[in-house]
């Protein structure tokens, strides 16, 4: 890893600290090494998940990068004095490594979302990076006894990027499982980005996500999530007493 990023304790989690572009740096070279890297994308539910999750909680903290993408992330460790991280936009994120994809002539292979969804996805993503190498896709929700069959297809395109989206029942999990049967590469769990490219989500305005506000993006389409802030408040209190126990 880049000796300008440095891996803090946040509420007993390990997140990485660091300028952004030495994160890009770094996972440049991820992809000359020839090893397999896991980046996973931090958010508040995740990390309290974690906490009583024993294979998520490996899962992570065996990551080669593990970025912080919730507003409160940032202020929770600002007020516990930690050094400081840098949030990243998940979606954004995924266009920077498309396009370093694209710059250094690497492949992708793209697995997740609806069939349709995904079809079209790979289409926009042509138009948008007209010379990146897509080397495979397939759909999620898939039945369970495909999942061998998908795997030897990913290994066999033996792409430089596995992103995993939704309809993968525990992304980050499943790639940790699943990582020592693929070629060497990087992998990352993309959300919903591929409903994004292909046009039948929305991205988060840019405005509710620099304040922190991004579930009010789809708040009307599934209102059940305006149940989060109980767990919000539950990690409000557990910053609160990481802090005087000064951990």
């Amino acid at each position: 890893m880049d000796g300008r990023i440095n891996r803090i304790n946040f509420l007993g989690m390990p997140v990485d600290a660091g300028p952004q572009e030495a994160v890009y740096d770094a996972i440049e070279q991820m992809l000359l090494d020839g090893q397999r890297h896991r980046i996973v994308l931090l958010t508040i539910h995740k990390l309290l998940q974690a906490k009583f999750d024993l294979e998520l909680n490996r899962c992570i903290r065996q990551a080669a990068l593990i970025l912080p993408v919730s507003k409160g992330i940032i202020r929770g460790a600002r007020f516990q004095g930690k050094p400081r991280l840098h949030r990243y936009n998940p979606f954004e994120f995924v266009i920077r490594l498309l396009a370093l994809a694209e710059r250094l002539e690497k492949s992708i292979y793209l697995l997740g979302a609806k069939k349709e969804e995904l079809e079209q996805a790979e289409k926009n993503l042509k138009i948008s990076f007209p010379n990146l190498k897509v080397v495979g896709r397939y759909s999620g929700y898939f039945d369970g006894a495909m999942e061998q069959n998908i795997i030897l297809a990913i290994r066999k395109s033996s792409p430089a990027f596995l992103l995993v989206g939704q309809g993968i029942p525990h992304r980050d999990k499943w790639i940790a499982r699943n990582q020592n049967g693929i070629n060497p590469g990087i992998f990352l769990s993309v959300d919903n980005c591929f409903e994004i490219f292909a046009g039948t989500e929305k991205n988060t305005p840019k405005k509710l996500f620099r304040l922190g506000l991004e579930y009010l993006n789809d708040v009307f389409r599934k209102p059940w999530k305006v149940f989060a802030v109980f767990p919000y408040l539950y990690f409000k209190f557990l910053v609160l007493v990481y802090k005087i126990r000064g951990v």
